[in-house]
């Protein structure tokens, strides 16, 4: 099967069933989460991006149920997620794993993952990363 690298991240959340996205208002000096998330429906997936600089990025998003990524993994870089709020399924390299708010989980580069969110209401979290960050999927899974 052949790979397919993507490092568009408006493309990617799209592809990931993200409805709407706001890339423009990221690098506040003091973004008060609880309230942004308040401007947001409750009934449909969104992202939020909160920093975007050279260094690092952190997108907050939101998904329902039965929403989430496609499997893929990041040959370069590692990434890390807080849970906000709700629960999620995290396949990691077919260990399915259970995450809840207050949880925090980082997965190394290289390691495939695919995230769900489960349970019966919106799914929040921040995604910390790089902004160009390469995701790799299996052309079956793109």
């Amino acid at each position: 099967m052949d790979n397919i690298n993507d490092s568009n991240v408006p493309n990617i959340l799209k592809k990931d069933g993200v409805k709407n996205s706001v890339f423009d208002k990221a690098n506040q000096e003091i973004t008060h989460i609880p309230d942004l998330i308040k401007e947001y429906p409750n009934n449909s997936s969104w992202s939020h991006t909160l920093i975007d600089t050279d260094s690092n990025s952190a997108t907050l998003i939101c998904q329902l149920p039965g929403e989430g990524n496609r499997m893929h993994y990041h040959p370069n870089w590692n990434e890390w997620w807080y849970i906000i709020d709700g629960e999620w399924e995290w396949d990691i390299e077919g260990e399915k794993k259970v995450v809840k708010k207050g949880d925090l989980v980082f997965m190394k580069k290289k390691r495939k993952h695919k995230i769900t969110a489960i349970g019966n209401k919106p799914a929040i979290r921040i995604a910390v990363s790089r902004y160009d960050v390469e995701h790799v999927y299996n052309s079956s899974n793109y």
